[in-house]
């Protein structure tokens, strides 16, 4: 039972390395902008996550509890409200982001027009 534990502990540590790689890649390929920026948050909550996942790993590997003052689980914790308060970031820049290429009010306008000149067609007819 340990093993399918410490495999799937592995895998999940590759993936998120492979991930933060793969973002990496696409971060260097974008020019500085918003879109760049929310890459740079996204990749910290990603971090924070592997970071998470590699104290588990290592932990399950070498079937040890690693106490601070008698706190076995805290360390793992710090990783996942960091990586929440960096989630909270990034959603701000997203919001962001949305103000800036959010064209909803403009597609409202247009679905209107469309739909009056959809009445308007049959009318003709």
């Amino acid at each position: 039972m340990m093993a399918h534990i410490i495999i799937v502990s592995i895998t999940t540590v590759i993936f998120g390395i492979a991930s933060l790689l793969l973002i990496s890649r696409a971060r260097s390929r974008l020019t500085d902008g918003s879109i760049r920026k929310y890459l740079d948050n996204f990749a910290i909550c990603l971090a924070f996550i592997v970071i998470f996942s590699v104290w588990q790993t290592a932990r399950s590997i070498m079937g040890i509890n690693i106490d601070v003052e008698g706190l076995a689980t805290y360390p793992e914790y710090i990783f996942i409200v960091f990586a929440y308060i960096s989630f909270v970031i990034a959603s701000y820049n997203v919001l962001k982001i949305s103000q800036e290429f959010g064209f909803k009010g403009e597609g409202q306008k247009i679905e209107q027009i469309i739909k009056e000149k959809s009445k308007a067609k049959k009318k003709v007819k």
